[in-house]
């Protein structure tokens, strides 16, 4: 019985979005499914179409021959996903597609009564996904298995919850990627792309400065908290778990001896959030004498002087908080329980250690004004960070938000049947005025506005003068002091 588990291509080719939706590392979930099935002894290939065209895809799964395959649904990217049903479905009505991933895991029922999927796996898929198996061999009755979903005489049964079945010891995972995914690395961008200034003073190490592979690297599943736009604690449940700081860097020292990757992801958004841990980790990094570079998640309120030392020490480059708003009144609203003085305060650490400290930030959330935009402009002001990353609030099934935008008509699941990409919540205020909170935090300082600005007049200058369109200097003004409005 030959399995395939296939990430869709990253580029939408509906009217709506002509780009990709692009991530700098190759996908992790499917290839902790893929190596689990092969410790259990399945013949099992993953194949991440991100970069792939639709033709060679269509080369590949005839080539492959598989009984069963499985995909990754997101709900940005769902279009693809959903087309792959039909592209498999020419090659082989016989082949089993079974569906996994955030957005299958809450809108499994309309998957199945609108697409022709035999299977849903509901949230963590390792043992789920291992027991469908056994029952697709004859091995389980199919009402044993919990998290699943399917169809039987036209109706949707559901088994169990998405939290069933997770897997407590996280350290008796077999690692994601083995050498087998070497050339898979090679396809994603190098650190020197993502982090261009950071990098500039490691040019001895060619391999990060000019390849400068990368992989993620997952320490822990679960989020004891429950921010209302966010997705994660929803799929993965409230309970955290925990996987040994030996297991941790046992996993980076096989990437980076065997694969020869140096810059790592730590993909959680809660890997500070006992710094205790995170020092532990730290410390086995150095002990082993690992050179290699890493970037990471915290909560403001979990940065401490000890943790920031060592993890410059174990070699991070940078630390991404989820600040989200300047204002307490948002920060409320979206059950974020970090204060302005912890966030300042822990801008104020890294910055002492010389650490790109970035805040992610969001506009666009319930109870949004002007005067919450310049809330945030005023922390901004304090913190001085040296680069944002700003997102505009979206829906995503599951979350509160969601269901609350569902209440006020704003949204409704029909909506995930259209070739349309995730919605912004725009009940409160309009794309545009999102759009000119987002500019107004980029440029949040008024001098390096103007900076841009300059730049920018001096690069057209000679294109304008070799028009030589008369009035076009001034319609170029006029459109520069309409941006001037929104800082």
């Amino acid at each position: 019985m030959k399995i395939l588990l296939i990430y869709p291509p990253g580029f939408n080719q509906s009217h709506y979005v002509n780009t990709p939706f692009i991530d700098v590392y190759p996908p992790i979930g499917l290839f902790y499914l893929n190596s689990f099935l092969l410790q259990n002894g399945y013949d099992c290939k993953v194949y991440d179409f991100f970069f792939d065209t639709w033709s060679y895809i269509e080369v590949v799964l005839r080539e492959e021959n598989a009984d069963i395959i499985g995909i990754s649904c997101l709900s940005e990217t769902r279009q693809n996903s959903l087309k792959l049903i039909s592209l498999i479905r020419k090659i082989d009505k016989k082949t089993k597609i079974i569906f996994g991933g955030h957005h299958s895991t809450h809108m499994y029922e309309q998957l199945l009564n609108y697409y022709e999927i035999d299977y849903v796996v509901l949230g963590e898929g390792e043992i789920k996904l291992l027991n469908l198996l056994k029952v697709i061999e004859g091995k389980l009755p199919l009402e044993s298995v919990k998290g699943i979903a399917y169809k039987i005489n036209g109706r949707v049964i559901k088994n169990g919850s998405h939290l069933d079945d997770l897997i407590i010891d996280l350290d008796s995972l077999p690692f994601p990627y083995s050498e087998a995914q070497l050339a898979l690395f090679k396809k994603y961008l190098p650190i020197l792309y993502r982090y261009p200034i950071e990098v500039e003073h490691l040019s001895q190490f060619s391999e990060i400065y000019e390849k400068g592979k990368c992989a993620m690297i997952a320490t822990s599943r679960g989020c004891p908290f429950n921010c209302k736009f966010c997705a994660a604690p929803v799929f993965w449940g409230n309970k955290y778990r925990l996987r040994s700081p030996e297991n941790i860097v046992d996993e980076i020292e096989f990437y980076h001896k065997t694969l020869g990757i140096l810059f790592f992801k730590i993909l959680d958004s809660t890997f500070t959030l006992i710094p205790e841990r995170s020092i532990q980790v730290c410390k086995e990094l150095v002990n082993r004498n690992l050179k290699i570079f890493f970037e990471c998640f915290s909560r403001p309120e979990s940065i401490t002087e000890d943790l920031v030392l060592w993890l410059k020490k174990a070699g991070c480059i940078c630390i991404s908080l989820g600040v989200e708003s300047g204002s307490k009144k948002i920060l409320n609203t979206i059950n974020k329980s970090s204060t302005l003085g912890t966030i300042i305060k822990s801008f104020s650490i890294i910055n002492k250690y010389n650490l790109l400290a970035e805040p992610f930030l969001m506009v666009g959330n319930p109870g949004e004004t002007d005067a919450t935009i310049k809330k945030t402009i005023s922390l901004l002001r304090l913190i001085k960070p040296q680069r944002i990353r700003i997102s505009k609030t979206s829906l995503l099934p599951g979350t509160d938000l969601y269901r609350i935008a569902k209440e006020q008509g704003f949204i409704d699941d029909n909506f995930w049947l259209t070739q349309k990409p995730r919605k912004y919540y725009t009940y409160e205020n309009s794309l545009k005025t999102l759009k000119k909170w987002e500019i107004s935090l980029i440029y949040y300082e008024k001098r390096k506005f103007q900076l841009n600005i300059l730049k920018l007049l001096f690069r057209v200058k000679s294109f304008v003068n070799s028009l030589f369109v008369r009035g076009f200097h001034s319609k170029l003004y006029s459109r520069l002091k309409f941006f001037q409005t929104y800082i």
